[in-house]
């Protein structure tokens, strides 16, 4: 290291948040640390030169994108006190796959916003965020993604549905945990295929949500939850109102009983995911017949907190 730098609390927990997203922009890490995009530039410059980060561009992105290197993880792992081995940490090439990356950067939009907006609501807090890149090694050294999920597909016997989420993540409000799943459409999928895209996915969480052997409940440990999740929510975020309505159309063809099961799949557009929308009404559900606006925590701290998740309805 360089003589006569001093790393700051700051670029620890910058290094600590490159170790937890992957991937970021100058962008997105001005926002989760730096007051102004100058300031970022020329503090990720320093860390660069110390061999802590590297930088890279990617075709499609406007932005130079940041990411850990070893020695910087090495400096996480001794700052949190635990093996290297423990974080989930290799090493990290640039990325081949362009699509891949774009739809990873705007996962991190989605959890870069919901942390800040955890921030400025007394009484939220955000227990944890699992990322659909986290994996574990099973006995023969294959990784299997962690949150990857079977079920059951009613329409085909003896079939499966396997799915990862984008992200899964708990938020606890007064005590309440409630557990959400998250999927980042950027208008690539098909929409009328039912073995593959967002069709798919819609059959996947309302079997999911439906099973008699509450399979998400494995996620209290994960977060810590003092107390049993009360059913989920999932969040799906795409490209424009538009195809959001079309994916609604599709989702009322769905043969599902109860049909208030789609009430637990809410939608919105990516523009609406911001630091200060993020947590209000901006959601729609899946039932086209459903005519309420959803929040995921209410505005008016004197309305009820429904059980299946936070919500409030016009």
């Amino acid at each position: 290291m360089k003589r006569n730098v001093v790393l700051t609390e700051r670029d620890e927990a910058l290094l600590e948040s490159l170790l937890q997203y992957r991937y970021l922009s100058t962008t997105q890490l001005q926002r989760l640390h730096f007051p102004s995009l100058q300031t970022a530039t020329r503090r990720l410059r320093l860390l660069a030169e110390l061999d802590l980060v590297d930088s890279f561009r990617a075709p499609g992105v406007d932005e130079r994108l940041i990411m850990l290197k070893d020695k910087g993880a090495r400096l996480v792992a001794d700052r949190l006190d635990v093996p290297l081995e423990q974080l989930n940490w290799k090493i990290r090439r640039q990325p081949k796959d362009y699509l891949f990356l774009k739809h990873f950067l705007a996962t991190g939009d989605f959890r870069i916003a919901l942390t800040k907006a955890c921030r400025r609501r007394p009484g939220l807090t955000l227990l944890g965020f699992i990322p659909e890149h986290l994996g574990e090694k099973n006995s023969k050294g294959n990784v299997k993604k962690y949150i990857r999920d079977v079920v059951a597909d009613a329409a085909h016997r003896g079939r499966r549905i396997v799915h990862t989420p984008d992200a899964v993540f708990a938020l606890e409000r007064n005590g309440t945990p409630a557990l959400f799943f998250l999927e980042i459409d950027r208008g690539t999928e098909v929409l009328n295929d039912a073995e593959r895209g967002v069709l798919k996915a819609f059959r996947f969480y309302l079997k999911y949500l439906l099973a008699k052997d509450v399979p998400y409940q494995r996620y209290q440990d994960d977060f810590g939850a003092r107390q049993a999740f009360k059913g989920f929510r999932v969040l799906f975020v795409t490209t424009s109102k538009k195809r959001l309505e079309n994916m609604r159309a599709l989702g009322s063809q769905l043969d599902i009983k109860p049909a208030s099961a789609k009430r637990f799949l809410w939608l919105t557009t990516a523009e609406s995911v911001d630091e200060v929308r993020i947590l209000g009404q901006v959601w729609a559900s899946l039932d086209v017949q459903d005519g309420s606006d959803y929040g995921i925590v209410p505005i008016d701290p004197s309305l009820k907190e429904q059980d299946h998740g936070y919500q409030t309805q016009r």
